[in-house]
């Protein structure tokens, strides 16, 4: 099942979501939620009803009283007029539906009695009702909120010896004005209050935040219009010559509270996909979750795109924002109507799910549907695109009370989830902060506290068995997390300018340990990324620690990725000149992996390519692997340039290797990553172990083992 870009209310959307019926189930209202839901509604009845009877009866005990009958007709005209144009409606995130309804009710209450304006508003609502096609507790809480405010309204203005329309006394006095100030203030607060009780008798939020947040709403959406039926009042009863200045003056109000919502949207909005942006996902899951975030009954669920910059660079940056529109699409689809979805940036999103107090918390199995129905393929102008999905998932708790919280929670499951290659994973309270966000922030201070290390693994040349280099690998010991693999923060550093001192760190280091521990002949390697290459101080900045250290520029070798060197090409290639002028080497990491190759090898000058490790472990297995890897050995012999066949894991792919005609070797099977004493021992002993055997090399030597400590 594709899907596709549509523009749909969360009410259409919820009629079609046939992916995630379990995460629905979850979201479900509890029986005990049900009945509190149907007792509050029961009671806003009940308030409208005692209110319109009391109305009634007033009006009964009154007797006939002074009604404007002309101006009476023409703003209840003007009601239907506005209930039945869509044009005339505003639709706003924290009041929904906003139309001229409260300011022509006003108006009516104003110029005739209170029974006649609650008639003809309730009808009125019921219209809107209809048009919307409203559920039926929806349908009711919209006809009792109307009844109940009108009542309530009009009641002020009897209190206050108003009977009738305002228009039969020779002037308005302070006490006329202030009435209908206090009346018109009773349909704002009214109006919040119930919105506020509907959400707070579900336990949904706090009742003074609910409070607090209907009541600004309110107040944006209703008071300016509000504020308008006094003067309609009182002009058409003086002219009717005034109705055109009149209407110019309400349509330029009513532009002012849309323009009004309008930004307030954009502020709140990702603007590519019409979700919320971070910070106003935040601001609305405390808004209306924040009881079930301490109850623990809402799951946090952080969504990253894989690959998502694989389709930027192959498809293009306007097929990539399709791709994020079509994905927000499919994520209104495949979870509850009630959920609030949210973009962060770039490719990640985040969904906050209200689960039912009794449905506990979601399962492995429950995310594995939702996981599935997120990577099925996106149909993207005519054309299916496939993208991965990462999914970390965390709930609300006692010890995790704060959105912030319970974010960084699941962009921990997330980060973990990426580093597995699991799919999804889910948050435990035992495995502390340790995401991307925590990283970043420990960044810092692991570089002033001299937490990163350097480790090295030997390269092999086939020919003879010969140790002619080393990589060398960062290493982060962690104060509290342990040993983090560069995968978990190599990628968050490239983000940051902390990737600038971080690289210079390992030149540093590995430079003064190659230079200090080993003979005169073995070359370091080193990886630089791309934002590093396209740094125009880099190769400065390098060439000053190498002649610090005493380091000759031709036994470095810099590893860069084929992503890395197409990464803004005409400063890369800078770099890469001022490098080789210096006659520093040149090597290129994870070839075939990239999307220009070829290209790369005619254009830039390299000493080395590396065949990437997938390619390399899959020989025995896969003939194509073999294939694939002989071809690009006998190309770049062509070409004059030595190949490093990386991910040797045992004898039978060394063998597979040196068949193809491999220049040089690295991997598990020869040595693990070691730290500068370890790898002075390994290469005094290898040394003694190849000196017994006759090249080449065919198989690897029974070196006597070391106390190489396992790492990933």
């Amino acid at each position: 099942m594709t899907a596709t870009v549509r523009d749909e209310s969360p009410a259409r959307v919820d009629q079609d979501r046939p992916r995630a019926g379990a995460l629905r189930e979850l979201a479900t209202r509890t029986l005990p939620e049900r009945v509190a839901t149907l007792a509050a509604t029961a009671l806003l009845v009940a308030s409208a009803a005692g209110l319109a009877l009391v109305t009634i009866q007033l009006e009964l005990d009154t007797g006939g009283t002074t009604v404007h009958w002309s101006v009476f007709a023409l703003i209840a005209a003007a009601l239907f007029v506005g209930e039945l144009t869509d044009r005339w409606w505003i639709t706003s995130g924290q009041v929904g539906l906003v139309t001229p309804r409260w300011m022509c009710t006003f108006g009516l209450l104003l110029v005739g009695t209170p029974l006649l304006a609650l008639a003809t508003a309730v009808i009125a609502a019921a219209v809107t009702v209809r048009r919307q096609r409203e559920a039926p507790i929806a349908a009711i809480t919209r006809l009792s909120t109307t009844a109940t405010a009108t009542c309530a309204a009009g009641l002020i203005l009897r209190v206050a010896g108003i009977e009738g329309s305002i228009t039969q006394y020779p002037d308005v006095g302070w006490g006329v004005g202030a009435a209908m100030v206090a009346a018109g203030a009773s349909i704002l607060l009214l109006n919040a209050l119930t919105g506020a009780f509907r959400v707070w008798v579900p336990g949904d939020a706090p009742l003074r935040v609910a409070t607090v947040r209907e009541l600004r709403g309110h107040l944006t959406a209703d008071a300016a219009l509000l504020s308008l039926a006094p003067i309609w009042v009182i002009g058409v009863s003086y002219s009717l010559v005034l109705i055109p200045l009149l209407t110019i003056t309400t349509i330029l109000v009513f532009r002012s509270t849309r323009d009004a919502f309008d930004h307030a949207k954009v502020a709140r909005m990702d603007g590519l996909t019409g979700l919320l942006n971070g910070g106003a996902f935040r601001t609305e899951v405390e808004a209306s979750y924040a009881s079930r975030l301490i109850r623990g009954e809402l799951a946090i669920v952080l969504v990253d795109l894989d690959g998502f910059k694989e389709v930027n660079d192959q498809l293009g940056h306007e097929i990539g924002d399709r791709v994020l529109v079509v994905f927000a699409s499919r994520m209104r689809e495949s979870l509850p109507a009630n959920a609030v979805l949210a973009r962060l940036g770039g490719d990640e999103f985040v969904a906050a799910i209200p689960l039912a107090s009794d449905a506990g918390e979601p399962d492995r199995h429950t995310m594995e549907v939702l996981h599935n129905a997120l990577t099925e393929p996106l149909q993207v102008d005519g054309f299916p695109i496939g993208v991965g999905v990462s999914l970390g998932v965390a709930f609300g708790s006692a010890e995790l009370p704060t959105v912030a919280d319970v974010l960084r929670a699941a962009d921990a499951a997330m980060y973990r989830a990426k580093r597995l290659r699991s799919n999804v994973e889910m948050y435990a309270a035992d495995e502390g902060g340790h995401g991307r966000v925590q990283l970043l922030t420990d960044l810092g201070p692991a570089l002033a506290d001299h937490q990163f290390s350097v480790e090295y693994q030997p390269q092999l040349r086939l020919a003879d068995g010969e140790v002619i280099g080393v990589e060398a690998l960062i290493r982060w010991r962690h104060p509290e997390h342990g040993e983090i693999p560069p995968g978990a923060f190599i990628g968050l550093a490239e983000q940051t300018d902390l990737i600038a001192p971080i690289t210079d760190v390992v030149l540093r280091l590995a430079a003064a340990g190659i230079r200090t521990a080993t003979d005169g002949n073995l070359m370091l390697a080193v990886n630089v990324s791309s934002r590093s290459l396209v740094d125009r101080r880099f190769a400065k900045r390098v060439l000053d620690v190498l002649d610090n250290v005493g380091l000759p520029p031709h036994r470095l070798e810099i590893e860069v990725t084929e992503r890395a060197l197409v990464t803004q090409p005409e400063r890369s290639r800078y770099t890469i000149a001022a490098f080789r002028e210096a006659g520093v080497r040149l090597a290129v990491d994870d070839f075939g992996c990239g999307y220009s190759s070829y290209h790369t090898l005619r254009d830039l000058d390299v000493d080395r390519i590396k065949i990437d490790r997938i390619f390399v472990a899959g020989m025995l297995a896969n003939p194509r692997d073999e294939a694939i890897v002989r071809s690009v050995v006998n190309l770049a012999h062509r070409l004059g340039i030595e190949v490093v066949g990386e991910g040797v894991e045992d004898t039978a792919i060394l063998q597979a290797l040196v068949a193809t005609g491999c220049d040089i070797a690295q991997g598990y099977g020869i040595a693990r990553p070691m730290a500068l004493p370890e790898l002075r021992r390994w290469l005094s002993q290898w040394e003694a172990t190849r000196e017994r055997r006759r090249p080449p090399l065919i198989a690897l030597p029974d070196a006597p083992p070391l106390p190489v400590r396992t790492r990933g």
